[in-house]
């Protein structure tokens, strides 16, 4: 079967759904130009605003399920990326995407309008960094920098409003992982705001990680905070995408936590339609993209559909056939089954039951009397030989 990776989101055309979100990989344009080979249709710049300011070093450490940073925006000044920086990076394979916020809305319209002018195919705008404040306020003492309330949605509503007003390419928020607990309140204000789409979403936070051998924090800062990324978050931000789809009919770019094909897959069954990897490609290198570019096509091909969007907001479909067949709560339990021929008998199934009601006798045997239903023991099987089925 022939597979089209083709997408169109807001109104341009991605040669596919994936695509690079502020960070390292979008530093300048001569890195962004690099990056583009990897395939990924689009690249974002780091965050441009109007007065860099220098990372409080160390920036970047790994967690066991990501990694945690205390990145400001980009290190270039305005000038360099309005008159080299999207230029140079526009000559590479890939969509440029400038991210950038301004301290007040007229100032986010100003940049973007010099943004476009300089080649950028889109506008992204960031709501909220968990770790900002505090590092702001101890490098330059009598700032005074107050976090924003997380509820008060008129700043974001205001910029996109005077940057739609200064430019004619999609604007699009992107969520902070902050607001995972009032998505669809900020999924609404975006869409009451004008934006053309909403990305989702930005690193959790503020995190921490200590250096058990001196007690001291390990990243530079005050408290040596900084934002959650990687596999850690994809569960919160994939019910945050989960959320927007429900709540508006904005086109969405799911991001959080992507490292395999399969992780793509679930953001655009949640409704996404572009999908960002970020720390994974930090973490593993350029060839990272390429691989889970390469993945998806076989990935698609093996649940024999054409495109992208013949998987798009399936997941939504499925959660209004739940409530269509009143099955939304489900409490008789089924006993899992054990494809005897298929299981290797490592036992880990064993190994994470603790009802018992699981051992290894040639092959998994389940005890039906201690057995709960939980479920568990399918999500750890390495070979896929259990089975049990909830919801057709």
């Amino acid at each position: 079967m022939s597979i089209d990776l083709t997408t169109s989101f807001c109104g341009l055309t991605f040669k596919n759904p994936i695509i690079v979100p502020a960070g390292i990989h979008g530093r300048d344009g001569k890195t962004i130009k690099d990056i583009s080979r990897s395939g990924v249709s689009a690249i974002c710049t780091k965050t441009i605003v109007a007065q860099p300011v220098s990372d409080v070093l160390p920036c970047l450490t790994t967690v066991p399920a990501g990694m945690i940073n205390s990145v400001f925006g980009s290190d270039k000044t305005t000038e360099y990326w309005f008159t080299e920086g999207i230029k140079e990076a526009g000559e590479g394979d890939a969509l440029v995407i400038a991210n950038l916020a301004g301290f007040y809305p007229a100032q986010a319209a100003e940049l973007a309008a010099q943004a476009e002018a300089a080649g950028a195919r889109m506008i992204i705008l960031p709501t909220h960094c968990p770790h900002m404040g505090e590092i702001l306020n101890a490098m330059f003492p009598g700032m005074n920098y107050q976090e924003p309330k997380l509820t008060d949605l008129a700043p974001m509503i205001e910029s996109v409003r005077l940057v739609k007003e200064a430019v004619s390419c999609p604007v699009v928020v992107k969520l902070s992982g902050t607001f995972s607990h009032i998505t669809r309140e900020w999924a609404e204000g975006v869409k009451e705001a004008g934006a053309d789409g909403i990305a989702c979403s930005d690193a959790l936070g503020p995190a921490l990680k200590i250096d058990t051998r001196t007690g001291r924090p390990i990243l530079g800062g005050p408290r040596g905070v900084g934002g959650l990324t990687g596999p850690a978050i994809m569960p919160i931000t994939l019910r945050m995408v989960l959320d927007i789809a429900l709540a508006v009919d904005l086109p969405i770019i799911g991001i959080g936590g992507v490292t395999t094909a399969s992780d793509v897959i679930e953001y655009m069954m949640a409704g996404a339609t572009l999908v960002g990897v970020c720390t994974a490609g930090h973490l593993k290198g350029p060839d990272r993209y390429t691989e889970i570019i390469n993945d998806l096509e076989e990935l698609l091909r093996d649940l024999d559909v054409s495109s992208p969007e013949e998987v798009r907001g399936l997941t939504i479909k499925k959660i209004e056939e739940r409530e269509e067949k009143g099955r939304v709560a489900v409490t008789e339990k089924i006993i899992p089954t054990i494809n005897e021929e298929r299981c290797t008998s490592c036992g880990r199934c064993e190994q994470v039951c603790a009802f018992g009601a699981i051992r290894i006798d040639g092959a998994a045997k389940i005890d039906p009397d201690r057995c709960s239903g939980c479920g568990l023991c399918l999500s750890v099987c390495p070979v896929d030989a259990i089975t049990q089925v909830y919801y057709n």
